[in-house]
């Protein structure tokens, strides 16, 4: 039992992937050796490949911290649920040694003072409000965490193709300084998006991230954000 409700680890006899369900919700699913099966990991993965040290704001199955460090990235994970370490360590991989936190993700992005080339995010779960857990301020903190020319490249869930709120969390992790995009896939309730904020004018790498896109057949798509910072503070919000 974790902190936010029942946990179960389920392996599929068909093709031997292992699944992290929360509360009857599936949060990961990847390979014992924590190769995730899911598209947004892989997007996430990609994305991230310019930083060197990342802040992971969230572990769940540890698929994300898992192949980042594989590819050498120097990590700091932050989750709630101190359990969440202990399955991904002994389910899927995660490398034992790596500096691991408990607390809650908004308190810690407040406290720290640690600067990083990204901040990698990757929470949620059942009753989990995005709009209302990045609000300006939060988003702000996480944005304060980067060094410079730093990035932030967090999952979120999104309701239906008329959903406003993966622009509004992207514009506020923006704010004046970075570029937002999107990855989504439209047509599909209640599906993952990627928010990625960069200072660069165009994303790097397209090849790799349209291979990434194309993931089970899939068809994602990557447009800019619809809203910036200054937007945001002239009302264009909730």
């Amino acid at each position: 039992m974790g902190r936010n409700g029942e946990i179960e680890v389920a392996e599929y006899a068909s093709n031997g992937t292992r699944a992290y369900f929360e509360e009857g919700v599936l949060q990961s699913q990847a390979t014992p050796e924590g190769e995730s099966i899911f598209t947004y990991v892989k997007l996430m993965d990609e994305l991230l490949r310019r930083a060197g040290s990342v802040l992971v704001l969230g572990c769940g199955g540890g698929n994300l911290a898992t192949k980042l460090a594989g590819l050498g990235k120097r990590l700091t994970i932050v989750d709630n649920n101190p359990i969440s370490f202990m399955i991904a360590q002994q389910f899927f991989g995660l490398p034992e040694g790596l500096p691991c936190i408990v607390a809650d993700f908004r308190s810690h992005v407040f406290d720290d003072r640690k600067l990083y080339d990204a901040v990698a995010v990757d929470v949620g779960g059942p009753g989990f409000h995005f709009n209302e857990e990045f609000d300006v301020q939060t988003c702000d903190a996480i944005r304060a965490r980067l060094a410079p020319g730093g990035r932030i490249v967090m999952n979120v869930t999104v309701n239906n193709d008329i959903d406003p709120v993966p622009d509004w969390i992207a514009a506020r992790l923006a704010g004046d300084t970075l570029r937002p995009w999107l990855l989504d896939e439209r047509g599909i309730e209640d599906r993952n998006a990627i928010i990625t904020c960069i200072p660069e004018k165009t994303i790097a790498r397209p090849a790799a991230l349209r291979d990434a896109m194309r993931n089970n057949n899939e068809q994602w798509s990557l447009r800019r954000g619809r809203l910036r910072g200054v937007d945001m503070a002239r009302g264009a919000r909730p």
